[in-house]
């Protein structure tokens, strides 16, 4: 709304406060004459959305007010007033008004026109933030979705590093599997479906390790790789070597049984099945250290 609009609220305000306006006694524009119980008081208006009278201002419209010799003023604003304003202006008698001591008795005045006006604000404000949280839960529907597949790949990496670690049984070059129905196949019958079902000797990227057989660079080249494996299990913190002979790991979870998971990739080393592990719970458990051996030297 332009001036004019907003003090005839401004005005209808006051008369319902005990002010009456009066003609007469001139004044610059944004100013109005108003008298209550008997005494003139000047309604000036500063209607700009930036304008916040600090305590200078309001000493200057007082001594502004004794210039005109009107014992009284007030001042109107669309903004706020700064809470050290209104000490000043009780000292020299200036009634402050703003749209918070305002609002209770402007909003009856308002029509439907204007009240869409001052509620468009706020409606875009509400937009925006339902915008930003849909943006927030897609961020996070992301994140979920990349920590899962970095798990996968995780479980991965352990799975090729257990199979890496795990010595290849030994078969004749060639020759197929030896099962109880090859001379029954070899004569055209069909091979027996026990066959099928027969866990086969896990793979391996090499062949076995004979004991003895490797270098001490090959040898701490493999710790290093075990240790490695072994820190991307689940539930396990970390893993090193503290000594050529101890692997130390860190758990986070009393339900981490070393000798299911731990034993079987030292086992498969033959220079390193007869380490000592030594496995660290977390430190609210109860649990101890425990230190074990899974194959004795």
């Amino acid at each position: 709304m332009d001036n004019s609009e907003f003090m005839q609220l401004v005005l209808a305000v006051l008369n319902g406060r005990g002010y009456e306006r009066t003609f007469g006694g001139g004044g610059t524009e944004g100013e109005y004459l108003v008298e209550r119980h008997g005494r003139g008081w000047l309604l000036s208006s500063k209607y700009s959305h930036a304008y916040t009278p600090d305590s200078t201002a309001i000493a200057e419209f007082s001594n502004y007010l004794r210039h005109r010799g009107v014992p009284g003023g007030v001042l109107a604003i669309t903004g706020r007033f700064p809470r050290t304003a209104c000490g000043v202006a009780r000292a020299h008698r200036i009634e402050l008004l703003d749209s918070d001591n305002m609002w209770e008795e402007l909003q009856p005045l308002l029509d439907d026109g204007q009240h869409a006006a001052i509620d468009r604000p706020a409606r875009a404000r509400l937009k925006w933030q339902f915008a930003l949280a849909w943006l927030a839960a897609f961020a996070i529907g992301i994140a979920v979705y990349l920590g899962g597949r970095q798990a996968e790949v995780h479980g991965d990496a352990v799975a090729a590093a257990i199979t890496a670690h795990t010595p290849r049984t030994a078969t004749a070059a060639g020759a197929p599997a030896a099962t109880g129905t090859t001379t029954a196949a070899s004569a055209g019958s069909v091979p027996a479906p026990a066959a099928a079902d027969a866990p086969s000797p896990p793979a391996t990227a090499g062949p076995a390790i004979a004991p003895g057989s490797s270098t001490p660079a090959q040898v701490a080249q493999r710790r290093r790789a075990l240790a490695d494996a072994i820190g991307r299990m689940p539930h396990v913190r970390s893993a090193a070597w503290p000594a050529p002979s101890t692997l130390q790991v860190l758990v986070d979870s009393e339900l981490f049984d070393p000798r299911e998971r731990l034993c079987p990739l030292l086992e498969a080393d033959p220079d390193l099945r007869a380490s000592r592990l030594q496995v660290q719970y977390p430190s609210s458990s109860e649990r101890q250290v425990r230190f074990l051996q899974c194959q004795p030297y």
